[in-house]
């Protein structure tokens, strides 16, 4: 089998200056991060755009709240067509989630607590 000096040039160059693999990653030394079984709102919030703050809405609701990584918390805007909660966490993403469930009504009364409380001790 016979390759050419410029294939075999050209494959060496791609292999050099290539982009790397899809599957690639590149690592950097932090501190391990817990999983969190949430959906993030990138695709479920929407923003829209005017002369007011725009309304965040949620389109889908995470799966499991975890109220010891939420930081904050507000309610979606009712001209939303459906009522949400969005928390954020300590990390600053949003979280959507439904107003009715028992554990995001759990995690909403320990986060106003917690900041009644700061305000009594400030």
């Amino acid at each position: 089998m016979k390759i050419s000096t410029a294939a075999l040039s050209f494959l060496i160059l791609a292999a050099a200056l290539g982009s790397p693999t899809h599957g690639s990653q590149v690592y950097e030394p932090r501190a391990p991060e817990p999983r969190l079984e949430i959906h993030q709102l990138k695709s479920s919030i929407r923003q829209e755009s005017g002369p007011h703050h725009p309304p965040d809405c949620c389109f889908s609701y995470a799966q499991k709240i975890r109220c010891i990584f939420m930081e904050n918390f507000f309610e979606t805007s009712s001209e939303c067509s459906k009522p949400g909660v969005i928390f954020i966490t300590k990390r600053r993403r949003h979280v959507c989630a439904h107003p009715s469930d028992r554990k995001v009504q759990e995690c909403i009364m320990k986060l106003t607590e917690a900041k009644d409380l700061t305000k009594i001790f400030a």
